[in-house]
């Protein structure tokens, strides 16, 4: 299941670029963040920071599980790699917070070239099972 939702996501990547594909190389678009994206539960989310105050180009991604439900939230962010070969190098990021522990789990480095649009995606998570999806995007 994992691996479909992977190809799905790499897909509709895949879509966006070839409909992108008329525009220059290096037509940027300023930071846009994803702001607080829910499960379709509402028991968890995600937040994606294109900008971190203080750190240029640098990226914070945010996870929060809201309910102590035997449950973890899973998040999956996808965009252009900063260290690739162009627009069309992409690089995928997993991320979970496990538990409602009163704390949300939160990560920043440099994860995507600035100016390309990021891909999220935020869902409930119980072993290998990823239920209750919702999808989001910005510009990193």
């Amino acid at each position: 299941m994992r691996i479909a939702r992977r190809l799905s996501l790499l897909a509709a990547v895949m879509a966006a670029v070839l409909v992108g594909a008329g525009a220059p190389a290096h037509a940027a678009e300023p930071p846009a963040n994803i702001h607080w994206l829910y499960t379709t539960t509402g028991s968890g989310a995600m937040f994606f920071d294109a900008d971190l105050e203080g750190y240029p180009s640098y990226e914070k991604i945010t996870v929060c599980d809201n309910r102590t439900d035997d449950r973890g939230i899973y998040a999956l962010l996808e965009g252009v790699d900063p260290h690739g070969d162009g627009p069309t190098d992409y690089v995928y990021y997993e991320f979970r917070d496990p538990s409602n522990d009163g704390q949300c789990r939160s990560w920043a480095t440099n994860y995507f070239a600035d100016g390309y649009k990021v891909r999220a995606e935020v869902c409930e998570y119980h072993g290998e099972i990823l239920e209750y999806c919702r999808w989001g995007s910005g510009v990193a």
